[in-house]
């Protein structure tokens, strides 16, 4: 209690612990703040991190989209001919097509008479390495099998159950499970499943007999070991044709979730939650030092009175906002750690507290506090030993 030795920050201490019910009726209110900061945070990152989650498994280091396909739920393909020429580049190992449908995949248990939902469908060859799934990786052999598929465990429970041996429908055909993983629901899906690229063609076929996988979704190019992803993408884009567009993963990533936060409302909804719960955390401590200030108000004016100055006096004040801080945001912490469990478990939403998040928050509640006691220095510096007593 090295940091508690100088009387100003004992005396912020003791002001602050004397009345027990006081601090914990204190420390309550500015832990419900944190937590609404937490939750709005989380919600945020968890649409967002959903929506990369897909681009975050790929096992590629360059991908090649359509020039013209501005999002990944955007269905915009490009001639499978363009991997073929990609692999012609020097430092390109492989180049594997992955499809994707969302539209025609109506998913639909036998005996349910409700109406059918819209399922992401994910195919490829199993016999490439093209997703860092474990799970998929483990079970890719069994989807060589004709007319099977495996299921999102973190698909939302409409879908439900999400096991191995079950039998569905999807797009009118028969299709059997034959196992599980975990990717996680996004903005836009709230289920997923993975199939072959052959059981692809069989299920989504193209109009006047077409072969579907000449259409790629998304081209995943994996280098050769000591690439550097940037060259790559440099001489690949000048490799192939201007109908596509070569980004590495990373700039992937990055696009999706820029896409997402700035021209969607979700950033914007959930930005104003946070800065709501700023406000009502500062409001809160405002009152907590306000209150106390004028409980001591004799006591100041004592101090004043034998030579402490307004500077001593208002870092008291501003160590109490600190104290708060610190006292609140650790049950604040602790209770969003529970709700981000619960809610990952019931919504499969990735809700994930990162050492970079908890900080984040951790900053804007010592600034929430320290700003509420600026605001409250005015009564300090006031107090009048002649007007006291």
């Amino acid at each position: 209690m090295t940091m508690l030795a100088t009387p100003r920050v004992r005396l912020a201490w003791l002001n602050l612990t004397h009345d027990k019910r006081r601090l914990l009726v204190s420390v309550l209110g500015i832990a419900f703040a944190v937590l609404l900061m937490f939750m709005q945070i989380g919600f945020l990152n968890a649409l967002l991190d959903g929506n990369v989650e897909l681009i975050r498994l790929f096992n590629a280091e360059v991908v090649i989209r359509s020039k013209s396909k501005y999002v990944l739920s955007v269905k915009d393909s490009f001639p499978r001919q363009r991997l073929y020429q990609a692999q012609g580049v020097a430092g390109v190992e492989a180049a594997y097509p992955l499809y994707l449908e969302d539209r025609r995949s109506l998913w639909k248990t036998p005996e349910d008479q409700t109406a059918p939902r819209h399922i992401r469908v994910i195919a490829f060859d199993p016999d490439q390495p093209v997703l860092r799934i474990p799970e998929v990786l483990e079970q890719a052999s069994r989807l060589r099998e004709p007319d099977t598929a495996l299921i999102d465990e973190e698909s939302k429970k409409e879908y439900s159950p999400t096991r191995e041996g079950i039998a569905r429908e999807l797009a009118s055909r028969s299709i059997r499970v034959v196992g599980t993983f975990r990717l996680g629901i996004d903005f836009v899906n709230d289920g997923n499943i993975i199939m072959s690229a052959s059981n692809f063609s069989k299920f989504f076929p193209e109009a006047a007999g077409a072969n579907v996988l000449e259409q790629v979704e998304v081209g995943l190019v994996k280098l050769q070991a000591g690439a550097d992803p940037k060259a790559l993408k440099a001489a690949l884009s000048a490799a192939l044709p201007d109908d596509v567009e070569v980004l590495t993963r990373e700039e992937y990533l990055k696009e999706e979730r820029s896409f997402w936060l700035e021209h969607a409302p979700i950033g914007f909804v959930f930005g104003l939650g946070t800065a709501i719960g700023f406000v009502v955390g500062m409001v809160i401590c405002y009152q907590i030092l306000s209150t106390d200030v004028a409980d001591h108000l004799s006591e100041y004016a004592t101090l004043k009175a034998i030579g402490y100055h307004n500077r001593s006096l208002s870092f008291v004040v501003l160590e109490e906002g600190l104290w708060l801080s610190l006292f609140g945001f650790m049950p604040g912490l602790a209770g969003s750690w529970l709700l981000y469990d619960v809610l990952q478990r019931q919504t499969g939403l990735p809700m994930r507290l990162t050492g970079e998040r908890i900080l984040f928050i951790l900053v804007l509640t010592m600034v929430m506090c320290v700003v509420s006691g600026v605001l409250t220095l005015r009564k300090v510096q006031s107090a009048d030993p002649a007007e006291v007593f």
